[in-house]
This record gives structure tokens, C-alpha cells and sequence, in this order.
């Protein structure tokens, strides 16, 4: 019977855990956005959530940490539908990599805050490594998948077969995050001027790597 007792007892425990760390990242995707990354503060947060301060620094360890928290599922959502798009790649190399790129544009609801963007995925514009690693990571991540697509298209005969992939695949992200860090860093910029553009010059490399 004693040990029932532990075994409930823990589970409760456990369960109460859950709830306070689902309050903490219900709290934090709440005011981030409303208020900006560098203005929410750790207070509001556990004020929002209901439980201490020195339960959201327990549970989390710093602002940036959370942010990650929050952020990897969405870019493991992005993953997945890249993933997707490599076993389906239209025929023609342009729109495919057009495409893969177009994915990554809709995160976080088509970069909408572009303060939340600038401390999520901007190497060095953060004062927390954690940020950092979470942009090498996304970075990583978009360049593998590119890489990936284009050597599908040069197997197929559609790519020039004397390209390096992993070339073209840096290439083709050096434009996106040039419009990227353009687009957080300048609200005049619009978002859908912005995705004609980048769209227009990846184009352009592409059709330049294609053997058509």
C-alpha cells in the first residue's frame, strides 16, 4: 500500500510539472510576440503563467532557452515539410527550389514580428549562445535540404552535372538570409515585395545552374 501511495504521489508530481511548463510556454508565445523578445521579461512571464520567477528560470534557465523552447517545433514543422516536398519536387528545378525556399518563409506566420525573427534566427544580433546555436541549427538545416533537392534535379539531368551542390545550396541561401536580415532590420520593407524579389533572383540562379 506504501508503495501505491509513493507511485500516485509521483505521478501527481509529475503531472503538476507538465501543467507549470505548458503555463511558462503558454505565457512566453503569448508575450513575445505582443510585446517584443527583449521587452518581455521573466517576470511577466511567470506573472502570466501563475507561478514564480524562480520556477520559470528553473524550468528553463534563461529567456533565450525558452524562446528556443518554443521555436524548435516549428522548425522541426518546417523539416518535415521539406522532407515532403524532396519526395514530391515538381519537374521543373526553379519551381522546386522556389518552393523549399517558399516554406521557410512561413515561419512564424510569414515573419510577421520581425523583433521576435531578429532574436530567433540572427547569428550574433543576440546576447544568448543558445540563440546562436538555434540559428547554425536552422541554417544547417536549410542548406541540407536545398542541397539535397538540387542533386536530385542534377541526377535527373536537369542541373549541370559539373556543380557542386553544397555550392549552389550556399549560394541560393545567401540570397534568403540577405532578404531575411533586410526584412527584420528595415519595417519599411514589405513582405510580400520582399518574397517576389528573393524569389525572382533565386530564379535566376537556378536557371543558370539548369542544363535547359
Amino acid at each position: 500500500m506504501p508503495a501505491t501511495v509513493e507511485l500516485n504521489s509521483g505521478g501527481l508530481r509529475e503531472r503538476q510539472k507538465a501543467r507549470r511548463y505548458q503555463a511558462i510556454l503558454d505565457a512566453a508565445r503569448q508575450l513575445f510576440p505582443q510585446l517584443g523578445f527583449q521587452a518581455t521579461s521573466m517576470e511577466a512571464i511567470a506573472e502570466l503563467a501563475e507561478v514564480g520567477v524562480a520556477t520559470v528560470y528553473n524550468y528553463f534557465g534563461s529567456k533565450g532557452a525558452l524562446l528556443v523552447a518554443l521555436q524548435e517545433p516549428e522548425f522541426a514543422v518546417l523539416e518535415d515539410r521539406g522532407a515532403e516536398l524532396l519526395q514530391r519536387a515538381p519537374d521543373n528545378p526553379v519551381d522546386g527550389v522556389k518552393q523549399l525556399v517558399g516554406i521557410y518563409r512561413h515561419f512564424q506566420n510569414d515573419w510577421s514580428n520581425r523583433q521576435l525573427l531578429s532574436a530567433i534566427i540572427a547569428p550574433g544580433l543576440s546576447a544568448e549562445p543558445v540563440l546562436d546555436a538555434l540559428a547554425e541549427k536552422a541554417e544547417a538545416q536549410l542548406k541540407t535540404q536545398l542541397s539535397t533537392l538540387i542533386s536530385s534535379y542534377q541526377s535527373a539531368g536537369l542541373i549541370n552535372e559539373e556543380i557542386d551542390t553544397d555550392d549552389a545550396a550556399i549560394v541560393v541561401f545567401c540570397v534568403f538570409n540577405q532578404h531575411f536580415i533586410n526584412y527584420v532590420t528595415h519595417d519599411q520593407v514589405a513582405f510580400d515585395s520582399m518574397s517576389r524579389d528573393m524569389d525572382r533572383q533565386i530564379g535566376l540562379i537556378i536557371k543558370g545552374l539548369s542544363t535547359s
